[in-house]
C-alpha cells in the first residue's frame, strides 16, 4: 500500500469506536482527503495533538486506490494557529472557512489555490483581530475558485457596462442569475438584492487580485452592509443548503 506525504489542514474531526478518529484534511496535493486515524485518542507520540481543528500539518498517510478510507499513519504539526483558539469570535471565522471548503470542493480533487486561500486565511485570522472583511474576501474568492464569481461588470439584461450604468440612481443583483441588473432591466423582477456600483466594483476587484494582495482592502460600512446581505445569500442559493456555521456567526454578531 503506497505511503504519500503531503501538507494538509484539518477541516473535521469525529471520534470513531474506543481510540480511532474519522478525520477530513484539505491538503496542498490531493485536495480533501477522509481516513482513519488509528489510535489517535490514545497515542500522543504519533499525533501529537496534531489532529486539532484548523491545524496545519505535514500528513504522512496510506492509500489504496479504491480502498474507501486513506489511513493516517503520522501528523507533525506546522502551525498550530493558537490565536485562533484563544478567541470565541476568530473560532467560529475559521469553523465557516472550514466548513464552506467542506461544502464546496469534492473528494480527491486537487485544488492547491484553494488551500493557499485557506492557509492564507487562516494565518491572517490568528495573527489580527477578527475583521468581517475577512469572512467577505474568503467568500468572494471561493466563489471564483469554483466557478460562481458574481458578474459585477455590466447588467445581464441590457448589457450595460459600470460606465453606462453610473447614471443609474440604483442596480440590483439576482441570486439566480448571479449578476448585475439595472434598474430599467428590473421591473417584474421578484427577489433582487439592492446593489452600490462601488460594492459591485469592490467584489469584482477582490475576486480577479494576487491572493497576496487580497487581504489589504478595507470596505466601506456601505459595502459591508450591502456584501452581508448578498453573499452569504448567494452562496446558500449555489449550495441548496445553509451553513451551520454562518448561523452560529449570526448568533455571535459576526
Amino acid at each position: 500500500m503506497p505511503l504519500f506525504t503531503t501538507d494538509g489542514i484539518v477541516i473535521r474531526s469525529l471520534s470513531y469506536g474506543e481510540s480511532d478518529k474519522i478525520m477530513t484534511f484539505f491538503t496542498k496535493d490531493f485536495g480533501k482527503i477522509k481516513g482513519i486515524a488509528k489510535g489517535a485518542r490514545r497515542s500522543k507520540k504519533r499525533f501529537q495533538n496534531a489532529l486539532e481543528l484548523f491545524s496545519h500539518i505535514r500528513l504522512t498517510f496510506f492509500d489504496r486506490e479504491g480502498a474507501g478510507l486513506m489511513r493516517a499513519e503520522g501528523c507533525d504539526i506546522l502551525h498550530s494557529f493558537s490565536g485562533i483558539r484563544e478567541d470565541l469570535r476568530k473560532i467560529f471565522y475559521a469553523h465557516y472557512f472550514l466548513e464552506l471548503v467542506n461544502e464546496m470542493t469534492g473528494e480527491r480533487e486537487a485544488a492547491p489555490e484553494t488551500f493557499s486561500l485557506l492557509l492564507s486565511s487562516l494565518s491572517h485570522l490568528g495573527e489580527r483581530e477578527p475583521r468581517e472583511e475577512l469572512l467577505r474576501i474568503f467568500e468572494i474568492r471561493m466563489l471564483s475558485l469554483f466557478g460562481y464569481r458574481p458578474n459585477m461588470k455590466r447588467c445581464h439584461l441590457c448589457k450595460k457596462d459600470w460606465q453606462d450604468l453610473m447614471a443609474s440612481p440604483a442596480v440590483f443583483f439576482s441570486v439566480e442569475k448571479g449578476a448585475l441588473v439595472c434598474e430599467g432591466c428590473s421591473k417584474g423582477w421578484d427577489h433582487l438584492t439592492p446593489l452600490s456600483l462601488g460594492t459591485a466594483r469592490l467584489i469584482e476587484q477582490i475576486a480577479l487580485m494576487e491572493l497576496s494582495k487580497v487581504h489589504r482592502f478595507r470596505f466601506t460600512g456601505q459595502a459591508l452592509q450591502e456584501s452581508r446581505a448578498l453573499l452569504p445569500k448567494f452562496i446558500v442559493y449555489q449550495l441548496g443548503k445553509e451553513l451551520k456555521s454562518f448561523k452560529m456567526l449570526q448568533k455571535a454578531g459576526g
